[in-house]
């Protein structure tokens, strides 16, 4: 017997002996007993808790045990038990989040639609925390790639539909750029003919499509540039391959959502750890800014390799470029003259934004302070790796 099972069945023995006795009850110890981990074995527990607002936390948290179990149903009639507002949106969101944890996406997201005010973050972090599906990778082919994407796209926006604020389009978008990390990212595999496929998935997975690029290319020794991802994406390059690898082995640099007025209404992808980026609907231009932010994910990649990129004929690229390079260090330039510079004289009013808000939010790295990590705004705190 495990000493967790030895301790669990103690506790449940002392509670069930707390709750036969017929003599008065301390409610200051009784509240201080520890609670089993079993949510089975909680909830009677839960219903002799001597103050309410115990009680209720003691619900959400076998809530969130029976998410942990992929029991969505024993979870839900737990949350409902519990009066609506603030305590029951938590118990869903808990509930939802775990649920997600342990690989169930759907219900978990369906949790997170009755989180209310909990919603936006238990649906960010359920849908980055989509499983992998090792059968579905590159190798399979964009027919089979689109067709899984179609189903899983029907389920998330059937438990989704009508939360309102947004988030049904935001939930979906998620959930479709961790789809598509997935079918890249660590597979040691670049075929790029999932990536041709139409706008919004295509997109999605051209950002996985360069994020393996450049993996692979580090890996190999050689050096990632955006115009070898471009190639690879054309065909004019057979495709890199490699040895996969699993999630916890190719976290990357990431960056919080830094949204230029100048790009209000354009269309935008989630990246992976909370960001996002500029999205084209033209595919070359699409997988230019892919592949931008694949240089950025490598957390060595300084703001040298984005420059070249301030006098494209593309204005998305010149801002998708400028928003990265005012995170990162200069190599061969000093980054706070050149944003300087860029700030005062460069033609492109998005670009000038970009150089004036990271001037503005470095400040500049606080005049002699130890500077934030890289890509991480000094006024908002970053969305870590899920």
């Amino acid at each position: 017997m495990s000493r967790r099972w030895l301790s669990g069945l103690w506790l449940s023995g002392l509670w069930a002996s707390l709750l036969a006795c017929d003599a008065p009850v301390d409610p200051l110890s009784a509240a201080n007993v520890p609670w089993p981990q079993d949510p089975e074995a909680l909830l009677p527990i839960c219903d002799a808790q001597p103050f309410e607002e115990l009680a209720v936390t003691c619900r959400v948290q076998a809530a969130s045990f029976f998410g942990l179990r992929g029991q969505p149903e024993r979870a839900q009639e737990v949350c409902v038990e519990i009066a609506e507002g603030t305590w029951r949106d938590e118990c869903h969101f808990r509930a939802g989040e775990e649920l997600g944890r342990a690989g169930h996406t759907i219900p978990g997201l369906a949790h997170c639609a009755q989180a209310g005010q909990f919603a936006r973050n238990c649906i960010t972090h359920t849908a980055w925390r989509l499983p992998r599906q090792p059968a579905l990778s590159p190798q399979r082919g964009a027919e089979a790639i689109g067709a899984a994407w179609e189903e899983l796209s029907v389920q998330v926006s059937a438990v989704l539909d009508g939360i309102g604020d947004g988030l049904e389009g935001e939930g979906l978008d998620l959930v479709q750029a961790r789809f598509a990390y997935n079918v890249y990212v660590g597979s040691g595999q670049t075929d790029p003919a999932a990536a041709r496929l139409p706008y919004p998935l295509g997109g999605a997975l051209r950002t996985g499509l360069a994020i393996e690029a450049v993996r692979l290319l580090e890996a190999a020794g050689q050096p990632a540039a955006v115009q070898t991802i471009l190639d690879l994406y054309s065909g004019a390059v057979p495709p890199l391959t490699g040895a996969p690898v699993t999630d916890r082995e190719h976290l990357g640099r990431y960056h919080t959502p830094i949204l230029s007025p100048h790009e209000a209404g354009q269309p935008h992808l989630p990246v992976y750890g909370g960001g996002l980026r500029l999205a084209s609907k033209t595919p070359d231009v699409d997988m230019t800014l892919a592949a931008l932010e694949a240089l950025y994910w490598l957390p060595h990649t300084p703001a040298d390799a984005f420059q070249p990129f301030l006098d494209s004929p593309e204005p998305d690229i010149r801002r998708g470029a400028a928003k990265l390079m005012r995170l990162c260090a200069g190599e061969a330039f000093d980054i706070e003259a050149t944003l300087k510079t860029l700030a005062a004289e460069h033609p492109d009013e998005g670009v000038r934004w970009h150089a004036e808000d990271g001037l503005e939010r470095r400040s500049f790295e606080e005049r002699g302070a130890a500077p934030p990590p890289p890509g991480i705004r000094l006024d908002t705190p970053a969305t870590p790796p899920l």
